[in-house]
């Protein structure tokens, strides 16, 4: 079972919980923290591809997911980020690039700059693949890049290209 700290508009914490399995039902005005981490090798982005399971099945994402109960936001980034392609980073590589509701989701999110890409181990249950792409194939990917990617793209391209 999954659980979540809530949070306000503005990422304050609420001192409120909810399941995973509820997350339809979160009361208007809170959120569940997310974070996604936008990973840049040299001039290239990776992305990865979803389980078919998942929803928007086999359509290319960025690593990330949900913030568990107890676990600061920055700290819910580096695990996610080593769940689900096997990299391991540290706080202070990771640029925070901004904030944003969604629904019912506290989206932050984060760039992670490397000069090569180290071996990627996929979470076999979240990713069946990736791929490396500059700014022009990105973005000539729209059709098969998820919806919440793609609504935060515009906001930080600059911060990531």
């Amino acid at each position: 079972m999954e659980i979540w700290d809530l949070v306000d508009e503005k990422g304050h914490p609420v001192n409120k919980t909810w399941e995973r399995v509820a997350h339809k039902d979160i009361p208007d005005g809170l959120y569940h923290p997310c974070v996604e981490i936008w990973v840049k090798v040299g001039k290239r982005l990776l992305v990865t591809q979803r389980h078919p399971d998942k929803s928007e099945p086999l359509k290319y994402d960025l690593p990330g997911g949900a913030v568990l109960s107890g676990e600061r936001i920055i700290d819910g980034a580096l695990r996610e980020l080593y769940e689900e392609v096997g990299i391991s980073s540290s706080e202070e590589r990771l640029l925070k690039l901004g904030e944003m509701t969604n629904g019912k989701v506290f989206a932050t999110s984060y760039l992670l700059c490397l000069d090569e890409l180290p071996e990627l181990i996929l979470q076999p249950t979240e990713v069946v693949g990736y791929m490396l792409v500059d700014k022009e194939e990105f973005e000539s990917m729209a059709d098969e890049i998820t919806r919440g990617a793609l609504r935060r793209y515009p906001l930080y391209k600059n911060q990531i290209f």
